[in-house]
């Protein structure tokens, strides 16, 4: 044994170097735990950051729409009082009582008003629910008097903040001038809006501690200030602020220390749409940050904890090295004992007994060709191990080592039920071997879990084999993992086929049957028209052809759901901006949808061009929303939002009916009770429905899947029981193209078809006579066919205006007939008209660029006023 010197403190120089680069790697481990830890805290921050900014954005819109209505209810309520002092002047009678009566009716409309009353010339309240006759109080003062005195053209005024001397509170007055039948001033009309109610509005949101919300007018000065009413009047206003509102934005976001107090907040400011009035609603950094300063706290404690044990774990690993050390020197010197009398005892075996020489060279041959069958099995692909009957294992090959994750010595120190084979417990691992001794081999397949907890699939042949008194279980084991992945995708693929074509047999049925009914309406709601026009108004008849026509019109709505769902509906596809699609489109679901459900808009910032229907896009988001509304049992939140999308091959290999590219999603998503996931499977399957009878047709959602369909696109749902609903539509977006603005439509101010001769050619009789009764009594002169050849030999060496023709008929249908009658009236105009069309005036279900087409069933005035257009319209032909 080499002898070895020790120094001063005990340990050799090699082994201070090993402790010291162990120290170093602490250190490096130190610091990027460090640097983990920080880097999340910071993601973390802009976070919480981002929270805050979308909470006081949601606010501040919310706060402007209420405001708004507020206001617009006041200024009707003005102008309603304003015409009736008006009209009461024109009369030259007095109005006493009767226009306190008034008053006090439109007062009792707007519970959000304070005051209501009207003021003469001389500033003295006259008449309202604050009457006070007989006092000395004038407003001839006020600058909203004096500028509706000095300006006839004022329109609304909203006032300053002020301080009221005839309710004694702090008020702003919405304002209307009252005339004179001269045009002289007559006085106001005042409605007074208290700002304690404002400021008990304000109080019913949670701002945190030191949050704030502000109504500032059009100069930017403090109307009210929540919860700090003593700002009333202030001009001090932030730099960002002006700077916004200077730069013509009507929303944003800023962030600085307080225009009024130097507390640091994050803003969100709102116009009030087309009044002089701004909210802005802050959050406190400290408020909204607290929680993270909380978890920055935990955080350096714990990165604190986690550096005293590793420094105390690399002091630890260094002793226990040193100790390693020396026994090694003491296992090397037994070894080097042991091996020097085993050299002896073989000598003296060898030297006595030729025999046991033999055995030893034939062990050792033994030896050699198991090393060799090693070596081959090492290089098998699949993973082979040898187990003893208790479980252990006695040889594992490279495979099976990657297979698990573990080093071959880790493995041969572990058994079957340690390595984590499911449901091989070691009671399960007895029966396993009693059945393979029985049957000799076994193959079975079951989940297995590696070193680093992933779960994979394996296939297990296992084979009994007895050597020489030992009993062994020599198993060929194979990751399919990928396989069972593949046929798990093939049937989910296969399920997803079968539901497509399930809706579409369907829709092609619901197609047809939506056809034969328009051929029946457009009889019946003709001729109830030209009925309900020739009776009076107030007669019991009227009524009941008007109930007629409105049983019709729902009738007609449904059919035109089933055109949809069978992606027979024609559509007038132009290229839009899905973006103005959604906000020109909020009021009206603002109207339809309950009050207590919130509606968010999240749109995306750049302005995306896709090839849409603006009529049908519409459709789809009515349905969404109302489907979501009846999913929310109480209050909740509608979310509308759109953003772009990049669809790869891996998607769209998963989702039948798409091509990879760019997409514009639509997404509509609720807060509501959520779907099972047998519900989902049949959400847009027509007719079905989870409502109550009579509260449902089924096909909101079946229309929804058909328009989709039409417009190239598809559509996704997800839903949890209890998590709400989201349906995502994905729209091809047009790459490069602007949208198209929609031209204005300029209602005819009367149909004039005299003296025009039309030829009528349609196979249906009840549709041919409607329309001709229609078109008898216009001034026209009417050539009435019932086929194509006969409309041709009817209109052969006569001169014809225009051809209104059915699209789908025997023999020959609309276009061919149009294309040869044009060889003998050139330039002749054509109006086609159908329940639901082929592909011969329409490509894809849309319609072709310069066709006249008018959709059954359809009204008197529908036909007529398309009729005018075509022959006297400036795009007639």
């Amino acid at each position: 044994m080499p002898d070895v010197t020790p120094t001063t403190s005990g340990t050799t120089a090699p082994g201070r170097a090993s402790f010291y680069r162990l120290v170093a790697g602490v250190l490096l481990a130190n610091l990027f735990v460090i640097g983990l830890v920080c880097f999340s805290l910071y993601q973390s921050r802009r976070q919480y950051e981002s929270r805050a900014a979308i909470q006081t954005q949601d606010l501040a819109q919310s706060l402007s729409l209420t405001i708004a209505g507020i206001v617009d209810k006041t200024g009707i309520a003005l102008l309603s009082v304003q015409r009736e002092r008006e009209r009461q002047l024109r009369s030259g009678r007095a109005a006493g009582p009767d226009l306190d009566d008034y008053i006090l009716a439109q007062r009792l409309l707007i519970p959000e008003l304070d005051g209501l009353r009207v003021a003469d010339a001389r500033g003295a309240f006259i008449y309202g629910d604050l009457h006070l006759s007989g006092s000395d109080t004038l407003v001839n003062d006020r600058e909203y008097f004096r500028r509706a005195r000095n300006d006839p053209r004022a329109g609304l005024i909203i006032s300053e903040p002020l301080f009221a001397r005839s309710a004694a509170k702090w008020v702003i007055n919405i304002v209307r001038r009252i005339d004179n039948p001269d045009g002289s001033f007559a006085g106001v009309v005042v409605g007074a809006i208290s700002l304690d109610y404002l400021m008990r509005l304000f109080s019913t949101f949670d701002m945190g501690r030191q949050g704030v919300i502000t109504l500032r007018d059009g100069a930017l000065n403090v109307v009210i200030r929540y919860p700090e009413p003593r700002s009333i009047g202030s001009a001090v206003v932030s730099r960002e602020l002006r700077e916004l509102v200077r730069t013509g934005h009507v929303v944003g976001i800023y962030r600085n220390k307080g225009s009024i107090d130097p507390v640091e907040r994050s803003f969100s400011f709102h116009k009030v749409f087309d009044y002089p009035l701004y909210i802005t609603a802050g959050l406190a950094t400290a408020d909204y940050l607290l929680p993270w300063r909380r978890e920055a706290w935990g955080m350096a404690l714990l990165v604190a904890v986690f550096a005293a044990g590793s420094l105390l774990a690399a002091r630890l690993i260094q002793r226990n090295r040193r100790r390693e050390g020396e026994a090694k020197a003491e296992l090397l010197r037994h070894r080097e004992q042991l091996e020097e009398t085993v050299r002896e005892r073989t000598a003296q075996l060898e030297a006595g007994n030729a025999q046991l020489a033999g055995e030893i060279v034939l062990r050792k041959r033994a030896e050699a060709d198991l090393k060799k069958a090693a070596i081959i099995m090492d290089r098998m692909a699949d993973a082979v191990a040898w187990v003893a009957p208790d479980g252990r294992y006695l040889y594992v090959n490279d495979a099976a080592c990657r297979m698990y994750g573990y080093s071959r010595e880790e493995m041969l120190s572990l058994s079957v039920p340690d390595i984590g084979l499911m449901g091989f417990d070691r009671e399960a691992w007895r029966h396993f071997m009693e059945e393979l001794q029985r049957r000799e081999c076994l193959h079975v397949e079951t989940e297995a879990t590696a070193r680093d907890g992933r779960l994979f699939s394996v296939e297990i042949t296992a084979n009994y084999l007895e050597i020489d008194g030992q009993v062994y279980n020599c198993s060929i084991l194979r990751d399919i993992s990928e396989r069972r992945a593949g046929e798990a995708e093939r049937q989910a693929l296969m399920i997803q086929l079968s539901q497509s074509q399930k809706i579409e047999s369907i829709g092609r049925l619901a197609a047809g049957i939506a056809h034969d009914f328009n051929n029946l309406l457009t009889p019946i709601l003709g001729y109830a028209e030209l009925l309900k026009n020739r009776l009076p108004t107030d007669s019991r008849d009227f009524e009941q052809v008007d109930r007629i026509m409105q049983a019709a019109g729902k009738a007609k709505a449904l059919t035109q759901q089933l055109l949809s769902f069978g992606r027979k509906q024609i559509l007038e596809m132009k290229t839009v901006d899905l973006n103005n699609v959604v906000t020109s489109f909020y009021e009206i679901l603002r109207r339809t949808i309950r009050e207590n459900i919130a509606i968010r808009l999240r749109l995306s910032e750049i302005v995306y061009a896709v090839r849409a229907d603006r009529n049908q896009v519409e459709q789809i988001l009515m349905n969404l929303a109302i489907n979501a509304q009846d999913a929310i049992a109480d209050r909740g939140v509608i979310t509308i939002e759109t953003a772009p999308v990049t669809l790869d091959d891996e998607y769209v290999r998963r989702h039948e009916g798409l091509a990879p590219g760019r997409y514009l999603m639509l997404g509509v998503s609720d807060t509501g009770a959520g779907m099972a996931r047998e519900t989902l499977s049949h959400v847009f399957e027509p007719f079905f429905t989870t409502k109550d009878v009579g509260k449902g047709s089924g096909l909101g959602l079946a229309t929804v899947y058909g328009l989709v369909e039409q417009h190239n696109g598809y559509i996704q749902v997800s839903s949890e029981v209890g998590e709400g609903t989201a349906f995502k539509i994905y729209l091809p977006i047009v790459e490069g193209a602007l949208p198209e603005e929609t031209a204005a439509v300029e209602a005819l101010s009367e149909v004039d078809v005299t003296g025009s001769t039309i030829l009528l050619v349609e196979d249906n009789d009840m549709v041919r006579t409607l329309v001709g009764d229609l078109l008898e009594g216009c001034g026209c002169r009417l050539i009435v066919a019932e086929g194509p050849r006969q409309a041709m030999e009817l209109s052969a060496g006569r001169e014809v205006d225009l051809l209104l023709t059915d699209v789908v008929m025997p023999d020959m249908n609309g276009p061919e007939l149009c294309e040869k009658m044009r060889s003998s009236h050139p330039g002749l105009a054509t109006l086609y008209m159908s329940g639901y069309t082929n592909d011969a005036i329409v490509h894809h279900s849309v319609l072709d660029d310069g066709v006249n087409f008018i959709q059954k069933p359809f009204t008197a005035g529908d036909l007529m006023r398309k009729i005018d257009a075509i022959l006297n319209g400036p795009a007639g032909h």
